[in-house]
């Protein structure tokens, strides 16, 4: 019972505030770009990520098939990770919160098979005594 809480509850606060970045992307286009061209990053990925990020929330919430919530989960990653290397680098505010995003990442992806009936293959055994 403890994994099944700590697996909605962390899947849903990250996948919230992915939407949430995915919306504030769409409804502030000219200033996301302004932050990716300030960490270094070219300003067309904005609509790209636009796209992206809630395909990716779809894929980790279907789940069918479960490989494609796999891959939805290794780009979280990825992108969670030159997020922050990229504020860090920059000297600009904002690594605590992709920090705090990877770790919630972590517990969803770690806690998923607990709470999912679809098990995903690669999710070590030992997790599953959250159960």
């Amino acid at each position: 019972m403890v994994g099944k809480i700590i697996y909605w509850v962390s899947t849903a606060m990250f996948l919230a505030i992915y939407l949430v970045s995915t919306f504030a992307y769409i409804t502030d286009t000219a200033g996301a770009q302004a932050g990716y061209v300030a960490i270094g990053y070219p300003a067309y990925l904005v609509p790209l990520m636009m796209i992206v990020k809630p395909l990716g929330v779809l894929a980790v919430l279907v789940r069918k098939p479960v490989w494609l919530a796999q891959l939805a989960y290794a780009g979280f990653f990825y992108h969670l990770l030159i997020a922050a290397s990229a504020h860090i680098s920059a000297g600009i505010p904002g690594v605590e919160i992709a920090v705090a995003l990877f770790v919630l990442m972590l517990l969803s992806y770690f806690t998923q098979n607990v709470a999912r009936a679809e098990k995903a293959a690669y999710v070590p055994d030992w997790f599953n005594r959250f159960a």
